[in-house]
């Protein structure tokens, strides 16, 4: 089946996301941080009269702190419980790829990275796929353990 996926780059790697699972792109902007919240977590926005917050991607997948500069962007996506803002280094592009083109990926050591669905190889690229419900899994899953 094919399916768009919207690019987004961090750490000079390229990943990719079910654009269905995509509510808006959004330019970076003045953020409220929040105490005592993980350190993935800069802090909460508000973009349209909607309250969310705001997660580092760099930070949650690397354990590295993004740089904000006028490239970086929000990805809001929607979970079964809020919308929350996942900041990119940057958008890339949106591409088309059939989605049996998704080839799982066993690594050592990454039996908890369950929210990397797997890669795609399109010419001389690697992306990484990641299942956003997976990904809000492993946000509540990290919260639920910090606290």
């Amino acid at each position: 089946m094919n399916t768009n996926f919207v690019l987004f780059t961090i750490d000079s790697g390229t990943y990719g996301i079910d654009i269905s699972n995509i509510i808006s792109i959004e330019k970076v902007s003045e953020t409220t941080p929040t105490p005592q919240m993980p350190d993935y977590m800069v802090g909460i926005i508000n973009i349209r009269e909607q309250v969310m917050p705001i997660i580092d991607c760099k930070k949650l997948l690397f354990s590295q702190s993004s740089d904000i500069n006028e490239n970086t962007r929000y990805i809001l996506i929607e979970t079964k419980h809020t919308t929350i803002a996942l900041m990119v280094e940057s958008t890339n592009e949106i591409i088309n790829f059939d989605t049996s083109l998704i080839k799982p990926v066993h690594l050592l050591g990454s039996s908890n990275q369950t929210y990397l669905e797997g890669v795609v190889l399109l010419e001389d690229r690697i992306i990484s796929i990641i299942n956003t419900t997976e990904l809000t899994a492993a946000i509540e899953d990290l919260k639920n353990i910090q606290a």
